[in-house]
């Protein structure tokens, strides 16, 4: 016993850093969230995606693996995407793609959506802790009761419950796990339903320790596009991420202006 009287007294315990308190942390998370595409448009960088058909077993079907590399024109900013393999095998003579642009919204309707986002859900504080060697806050969100969605972003995710992990230092999101908790249909089910139990999930990562960028984000879904049956499981991985610059953009000769 007074050995370990000694110890306590060599090594006192130190009282753990407290959580931060929730309305001032989720304020200084607002500021920082932007459409990652926005973002993108500045760099350079390698998206693969796996598409995965699941049969009415649960078992997958067919899986599709295709890795892009996307890059900017140097001229007129236009993002283009160019198929470079496919299921593992290289593909040379693919033509890049215009990737479509943001349909003319403004930096006011993007924060009209992310309130709206922000406000259908109540969030609760639920740990700190260390992804990646950065300390991180988890916390737990779920429909907030009566509130009326605004926009079509905020009527889906007013559907959506699960957690969220938020760079202490940089208040920016690193990952998010939700899943749908009901049905969600767009006009009134006749052009699309989802059904419950959808799965989201988003990772990001701090890159060049300057600026989070994504690094997978991944939707399981299972509904009905018009008459179409859709079992699905779609994973994006991005990679190999360079600042755009007129020596990193990769030149297409054949690219139709």
């Amino acid at each position: 016993m007074p050995i370990i009287c000694l110890l306590l007294w060599l090594f006192p315990q130190q009282d753990p850093k407290p959580l931060p308190e929730l309305k001032t942390f989720l304020a200084e998370t607002r500021k920082k969230l932007h459409p990652d595409e926005v973002l993108l448009s500045e760099y350079t960088y390698s998206e693969k995606i796996t598409d995965i058909a699941i049969g009415s077993d649960g078992q997958s079907r067919k899986t599709e693996v295709s890795v892009y590399e996307v890059t900017r024109d140097a001229k007129s900013g236009q993002t283009y995407r160019r198929l470079v393999s496919k299921n593992g095998s290289p593909v040379n003579s693919s033509k890049p793609e215009k990737v479509g642009q943001r349909r003319g919204r403004s930096r006011s309707d993007e924060d009209k959506t992310i309130d709206d986002v922000f406000a259908a859900f109540d969030f609760r504080i639920v740990s700190r802790e260390d992804l990646s060697g950065r300390p991180a806050i988890r916390m737990a969100f779920k429909p907030r009761a009566n509130y009326k969605p605004k926009t079509f972003t905020g009527k889906f995710f007013s559907h959506v419950q699960g957690e969220a992990w938020v760079n202490e230092d940089d208040h920016e999101l690193v990952r998010m796990d939700a899943e749908l908790i009901d049905n969600f249909s767009v006009g009134f089910g006749l052009l699309a339903k989802m059904q419950k139990g959808a799965h989201i999930y988003v990772e990001r990562q701090k890159i060049n320790d300057e600026i989070w960028l994504p690094a997978a984000a991944a939707v399981s879904v299972n509904g009905r596009v018009l008459a179409m049956k859709v079992n699905r499981r779609i994973t994006v991985e991005y990679s190999d991420y360079k600042k755009f610059n007129v020596d990193t953009v990769i030149k297409f000769p054949d690219v139709d202006k």
